[in-house]
């Protein structure tokens, strides 16, 4: 049995509960669970639980899930229980990069958005968006200011995140990136994408100088955030997005003859241990 925490396999047997489920122990992390994995504690059927998951997915808001879920399944749950579900099983999701790791190319691009965070210290807050050439997300970030150390954790985060560091970097005109992509050094070169649109070569391609990739990206960030009417706090607008970031890089099918990178009915099998 492998530990739903921390994925170790250093778990024993340790009793069983009221119901007769049996329990773990891991004794790497020293903490206690059962077979049942993250499900345990819920008296609603895990398959309902992640219909919702893949309804909120979509543009809908939480209370049009409940209305759906409600209405196909026969199953009456409140929006605050569907908000509860998102914020438990949403980092969870975070297991699929592990079993499916995506390869980034090395062209990137970064731009920021506007969004409407609680107690953040200008009036919107900031999401930086880092995307490659294929329009994967590599990373994201919110921020609660637009600033040259914010771009630089969010190109932090890609650079760990994909293993390498950029060979282009595209921007638009903001200057905090001119200062921000020195991090990577002089082997890394910065483009601003202005309106003569400049080309390259590349790997025997041609490569268009745009930023327009990452603001078709950010489009889609604004669909999902619209039905949320702001978010609550930095911790759980960090959640939302990666949720939204798993839904748009895995599960999002782009045309009707495309498949997504992994279907809904594996998911199970990922962010729980049979």
């Amino acid at each position: 049995m492998q530990c739903i925490y921390c994925n170790s396999f250093l778990t024993v047997k340790n009793g069983h509960d009221k119901k007769g489920v049996q329990r773990y122990k891991c004794n790497g992390c020293h903490r206690r669970f059962c077979e049942k994995g993250i499900f345990a504690r819920f008296r609603t059927d895990k398959q309902f639980i992640l219909n919702c998951l893949f309804l909120r997915s979509f543009t809908l808001s939480l209370r049009e899930v409940k209305r759906i879920s409600r209405k196909f399944f026969g199953i009456k749950r409140s929006h605050v229980s569907i908000y509860n579900w998102i914020m438990k099983f949403a980092p969870h999701l975070a297991r699929i990069e592990k079993s499916m790791p995506l390869n980034f190319t090395d062209i990137w691009h970064i731009d920021e958005k506007f969004i409407h965070v609680r107690r953040s210290k200008d009036k919107h807050a900031y999401l930086y968006v880092v995307a490659d050439s294929k329009n994967n997300i590599i990373a994201t970030h919110v921020a609660n200011s637009r600033s040259t150390a914010n771009a630089k954790i969010v190109l932090k985060k890609a650079r760990r995140r994909a293993g390498f560091a950029p060979t282009y970097i595209i921007t638009d005109g903001c200057e905090i990136y001119k200062k921000a992509c020195k991090i990577f050094g002089r082997k890394t070169k910065h483009y601003i994408d202005r309106k003569d649109k400049k080309r390259f070569f590349h790997k025997g391609k041609i490569i268009k100088l745009s930023n327009n990739r990452v603001e078709r990206i950010n489009s889609f960030y604004a669909l999902w955030l619209h039905v949320c009417r702001g978010l609550k706090s930095f911790e759980t607008a960090n959640i939302w997005i990666e949720f939204f970031t798993i839904n748009y890089n895995y599960l999002r099918k782009v045309g009707e003859k495309e498949q997504s990178k992994i279907e809904w009915e594996e998911i199970p099998l990922i962010i729980q241990t049979k």
